[in-house]
């Protein structure tokens, strides 16, 4: 089978990718091992769409939350995208100081409506906190959307325009003419392209490897927690100090995310022990939580790398090889962005935020090589021990 470019992965980023180069008149075929689009990381997430608590990223957010503004008709679906803020929550004052040090930082940046606010606000706003919250950071444009629905979206608008998604297909290996890469070999067979995207999230290091390109990765555990319907209670996208984060969606349940976990052996199951742990550190800050039924619990496969920032744009080194991957837990608000801009590289055009901080190989040279895997900080691992 011969097309214009091959997609390994059929998340967010590789749905997002096929989406606006089948727009711009390419050919492009998808592969992706599960049975459906965005079925890890991607649909598994408390859908945030937040630009602030940032870094090198922050710019990358910044123009992806432009785009979500008309995505949904764009896409001609709904999302259940919404701009309800993303409220952080700092329990002590090493954590209120933090922020205010971000705060400063990103307004620098040019997000301008991020700001802190007192314990008193941060209780107007969300009803039932307890007295641990000492002060909080507040986005007002940042949002929601919710996860579920976008990927599939992506990959819905993406065939309407000619784009095929071979699911329930694996990528094996990338296919080379010396320095050049002419396609992939998967367990069906081979795909001739005249260009790659490696879009395989936590699985994608080993690919970056064949074209020489280090690309640490570690892989890690995305976790929810859904509870039973509920009256309105929450408005923003709520997340307290990295640890854990909540949002009500609209049809009334409260989403519980808990920051991701190591999983070097790719495993889906979900960590009771965690969870427990971080229930126990949710009701310290939302003690009505106590009354409310949870009616079900899921994970997810995410990614992590050692400076917390994404591999985006063209694997030096090789012809015709782009990857947008390592989205260290926080890829679902700007992954349609990557897309776009992968879509853009390959069609001559050009990036509109830098991606030099987001290079490919900006560990090659590193000693310590493929060790930067084991620096990560999983969020999930500085737990703050539950109180007597």
């Amino acid at each position: 089978m011969k097309t214009d470019v091959v997609i390994i992965g059929g998340g967010i980023v590789g749905c997002a990718t096929a989406y606006y180069l089948s727009g711009k008149g390419h050919r492009v075929v998808v592969i992706e091992k599960d049975a459906g689009a965005g079925l890890q990381a991607s649909g598994r997430n408390a859908g945030g769409v937040r630009q602030q608590g940032r870094q090198a990223a922050l710019p990358l957010a910044m123009e992806a939350i432009r785009l979500w503004a008309g995505l949904a008709q764009e896409l001609e679906s709904e999302l259940e995208y919404q701009r309800t803020g993303n409220l952080i929550l700092a329990l002590d004052g090493k954590g209120a100081a933090n922020l205010e040090e971000e705060v400063e930082w990103e307004q620098e940046q040019g997000l301008l409506d991020v700001r802190m606010i007192s314990a008193a606000e941060c209780h107007e706003i969300v009803p039932g906190l307890t007295d641990r919250v000492v002060a909080g950071k507040h986005c007002a444009s940042d949002g929601a959307a919710n996860p579920m629905l976008v990927t599939p979206a992506f990959s819905r608008a993406a065939q309407r325009q000619g784009a095929i998604i071979r699911y329930g297909t694996t990528a094996l290996e990338l296919l080379m003419q010396g320095s050049t890469i002419s396609g992939v070999k998967t367990d069906a067979g081979e795909i001739e392209a005249g260009f790659v995207v490696n879009a395989a999230g936590p699985w994608a290091q080993r690919f970056n490897a064949m074209a020489g390109c280090s690309t640490p990765i570690s892989p890690g555990r995305s976790q929810l927690l859904i509870t039973e319907k509920m009256p309105p209670r929450l408005s923003p996208f709520l997340t307290v100090m990295e640890k854990a984060y909540l949002r009500q969606a609209p049809a009334g349940n409260v989403i519980i995310g808990i920051a991701g976990l190591p999983n070097e052996a790719l495993e889906q199951y979900v960590d009771f022990a965690s969870v427990r742990q971080h229930a126990a550190n949710m009701l310290e800050v939302f003690s009505w939580l106590r009354d409310v039924n949870l009616i079900r619990t899921f994970a997810g496969i995410t990614e992590y790398t050692p400076d917390g920032e994404p591999y985006i744009g063209a694997v030096p080194g090789v012809a015709n090889f782009f990857v947008a991957v390592g989205f260290h837990g926080q890829g679902f608000c700007v992954g349609p962005m990557a897309g776009k801009i992968l879509a853009e590289l390959i069609d001559g055009g050009e990036s509109p935020v830098s991606l030099v901080p987001f290079q490919p190989d900006r560990f090659s040279n590193n000693e310590a090589g493929s060790a930067e895997s084991a620096d990560v900080k999983y969020p999930g691992s500085v737990m703050e021990p539950k109180r007597n």
